[in-house]
């Protein structure tokens, strides 16, 4: 290959992924059809390779198109990047910040953590997404996300991130004060209980399942993502659920839940990660700092 391919040609490639279509990709760009056509032709040519088919079932990528979309997504997320610190150090602007965590965060340090970083940055703009590590990878890797905060378990593919201890807490089994089955002390005593569980395949709740720490559950647990859904079941539908035990007083709902008394849960190890190859910018790092004050001092049990 003799020649990389321009910076516009990347975008109307991208745009043409979003749309689907040649034509909607036209159309969001404000360019003819011929004009997107061509450049995508051009695009092909200097990387010597087909990168869409078109067919009688609309557009799709060829195998290399799959490759080259996903690293030149990761270059164009890059170069925003590049740009927002420049304009950070030449402190035009302060820049944005997108980072990702659990429900635990939201309701425990988050709170003390954004009006820390607003004090510091008040001009910046900080993007929260909420779910679990194995929802938050995707968007980490691909630079939509500065850095994730959750529980990485052994055995999951994390050798392209960097992985920071952040802090330890306890887990139990939270239900509805006056659930038939609050007064516990066994986990055999669970066995036909009802569960709503967080949707993940890896991290805390994975290793509960792959070791073998819960019961054999008579009725499949429900799984959502969802910190209101999951609450609703356990309030109103009698469902049980695995909660850390600092959970329980943000929640101001003390009067109407309880931790059953069943103290055989392992502590879950919560870190923060970013991507090895992509440096944090100066707003992301002193947000990342922040962060780790908070949880330091956060009583956690």
């Amino acid at each position: 290959m003799r020649y990389l391919p321009k910076l516009q040609q990347l975008k109307v490639f991208q745009q043409v992924i979003r749309s689907g279509s040649i034509r909607g990709a036209a159309r969001a760009l404000g360019q003819s059809q011929p004009a997107v056509s061509r450049t995508l032709r051009e695009l092909e040519q200097t990387l010597e390779t087909r990168l869409i088919v078109r067919g009688n079932q609309g557009m799709t990528l060829t195998e290399t198109g799959r490759a080259f979309s996903q690293r030149m997504q990761f270059i164009l997320e890059e170069l925003e990047r590049a740009a927002d610190e420049i304009r950070q150090i030449d402190q035009l602007s302060q820049g944005a910040v997108a980072m990702g965590f659990s429900s635990l965060l939201a309701v425990t340090v988050f709170p003390a953590l954004n009006d820390a970083f607003k004090a510091q940055f008040p001009q910046s703009t900080l993007l929260v997404k909420e779910g679990q590590l194995s929802m938050l990878l995707p968007a980490l890797r691909e630079g939509r996300l500065d850095f994730a905060v959750g529980t990485a378990g052994p055995g999951f593919p994390l050798d392209d991130l960097v992985r920071e201890p952040l802090f330890n807490t306890s887990f139990g089994i939270i239900a509805r004060k006056g659930h038939p089955l609050a007064e516990a002390t066994t986990f055999d005593a669970l066995q036909h209980a009802r569960w709503v569980l967080p949707e993940t395949d890896m991290g805390y709740y994975q290793q509960l399942a792959v070791n073998e720490l819960l019961p054999p559950l008579a009725q499949t647990p429900l799984r959502t993502d969802s910190m209101i859904s999951g609450l609703s079941l356990v309030l109103k539908s009698d469902y049980l659920t695995i909660v850390a035990r600092a959970m329980q007083a943000p929640f101001g709902l003390q009067d109407q839940l309880c931790m059953l008394n069943i103290d055989s849960l392992p502590q879950a190890e919560y870190h923060v990660l970013y991507s090895q190859k992509s440096p944090l910018t100066f707003t992301a790092r002193r947000l990342l700092d922040l962060l780790r004050q908070n949880c330091q001092t956060y009583h956690w049990h």
